[in-house]
């Protein structure tokens, strides 16, 4: 169960860092459509939209299973 626990975490924190560089990314490309140098902006932000959106559900989903995982570990202990 432990086990579980710890590779949920390090998931939630690899997804969490790839939100991150999703974030980045996105943000470097405002900047560059700002200085007139992208010209195909709203579909690209559309799809990084996207990416933000599934990592967001991704890491409730983790989360919650980490949480579960805690509650039964909890359990076992008791």
């Amino acid at each position: 169960m432990e086990d579980a626990l710890a590779i949920v975490g390090q998931w939630i924190g690899l997804i969490k860092s790839a939100k991150f560089a999703v974030s980045e990314v996105i943000r470097d490309c405002e900047e560059r459509v700002a200085a007139g140098a992208v010209t195909t902006e709203e579909d690209f932000t559309e799809a990084m939209d996207s990416v933000q959106t599934a990592l967001s559900t991704i890491i409730m989903r983790l989360e919650e299973q980490e949480e579960a995982l805690e509650n039964e570990l909890e359990d076992e202990e008791e």
